[in-house]
């Protein structure tokens, strides 16, 4: 099946914000002395006991050696809740709750990170965890969702609307639509 140039252009444009997350920096704490690594500041010495900002790729790398500890940099299940809660009470008004520049690659990248664990070791609790990140995640992203079509749009099409639409209006609808389908499937804002 070819894929629309609507979606084409959201894949790449979340391809971008990727790289952007990768590049961001986070905190990290220095777990052991590490001599010389190359940043964006240059070669930098990392001392054991301080911390330092990082881009996250880095940063990772280094924590995957017990090198370093991220800190502040994951959205546990009580903050998604909240966020959950505090969305769903908001519903029918026009209202979004604050989020991390990057919400849904951090909560997509802690999914990742349960089911590697998962593997690792069996754990009821793990698989417990995973089921109320996909969920809580699902129904932020949904009202999110909702919300910002609801105030862009401020309509629900029909069929008989669709109808009534010249051949522009449906290139921009089905435009909107499957960019909106492939940001969905993309941050994992649906349930397979």
């Amino acid at each position: 099946m070819q894929e629309s140039l609507s979606a084409l252009i959201i894949e790449r444009s979340l391809e971008v914000l990727r790289r952007d997350y990768e590049e961001e920096e986070v905190k990290v704490e220095i777990l052991s002395d590490v001599s010389r690594i190359f940043t964006n500041e240059g070669f930098i010495d990392l001392s054991k006991g301080s911390e330092y900002t990082l881009p996250r790729w880095i940063a990772r790398a280094l924590e995957r050696q017990g090198v370093v500890k991220i800190k502040d940099d994951m959205i546990d299940l009580e903050k998604l809740s909240k966020i959950a809660y505090n969305e769903e009470a908001t519903l029918k008004k026009p209202q979004l709750v604050k989020l991390e520049p990057h919400f849904y690659m951090l909560v997509r990248e802690e999914i990742e990170n349960i089911k590697k664990r998962l593997q690792e070791k069996q754990d009821i609790n793990l698989l417990d965890d995973l089921k109320k990140y996909v969920d809580l995640l699902y129904t932020v992203g949904r009202i999110r969702l909702r919300k910002i079509i609801n105030t862009l749009l401020m309509i629900e099409v029909s069929q008989d609307f669709l109808d009534k639409m010249s051949m522009e209006e449906k290139l921009l609808y089905r435009i909107l639509r499957d960019s909106l389908l492939t940001w969905v499937s993309e941050l994992g804002v649906e349930k397979i």
